[in-house]
């Protein structure tokens, strides 16, 4: 394909970017968002297990790495418990097979589903592409957290 000289990029690279800068398809959106709250809901109840926890910690660190690209404005501490809370399922899971999210720590992550419900219908899709790839660096990385006590949303 030729690229256009003025602007140093083909028609089909220019098509990806401008659909890039649009916000997720509201399908797409509605769909992941439905996947993260069934998922938290089954944890609540008796059938959560080491997938749907991991639906709820990636949703939890793909809506906080958003907010800090300006797209969201929960408190740090909202991250911290929720983080705190599927540590917790995570401990009693390897304790006694139980995964579920005690119903006392689930308001945060509610909180944190809401936002990234927002975020997907919002942010660009480019910026939810390049949360992805930070929670892959993470994920490849050796620290415990993303969550750093220096961010002051």
């Amino acid at each position: 394909m030729p690229i256009n000289q003025s602007k140093g990029r083909t028609g089909r690279q220019r098509k990806f970017l401008s659909k890039s800068s649009l916000p997720m398809d509201s399908a797409s959106a509605r769909q992941l968002a439905l996947t993260h709250h069934l998922a938290l809901a089954a944890c609540r109840g008796n059938g959560g297990n080491k997938h749907l926890i991991n639906e709820l910690i990636r949703a939890a660190y793909l809506a906080y790495f958003l907010q800090q690209m300006g797209f969201g404005a929960l408190p740090l501490d909202a991250y911290m418990k929720a983080e705190a809370a599927i540590s917790t399922a995570l401990k009693n899971a390897e304790r006694d097979g139980d995964w579920r999210i005690a119903s006392r720590d689930a308001s945060s992550l509610e909180k944190i589903l809401a936002l990234h419900d927002e975020q997907l219908g919002n942010a660009p899709l480019y910026r939810i592409v390049e949360a992805e790839k930070r929670l892959r660096a993470f994920f490849m990385g050796s620290q415990p957290s993303p969550l750093k006590k220096t961010d002051e949303f």
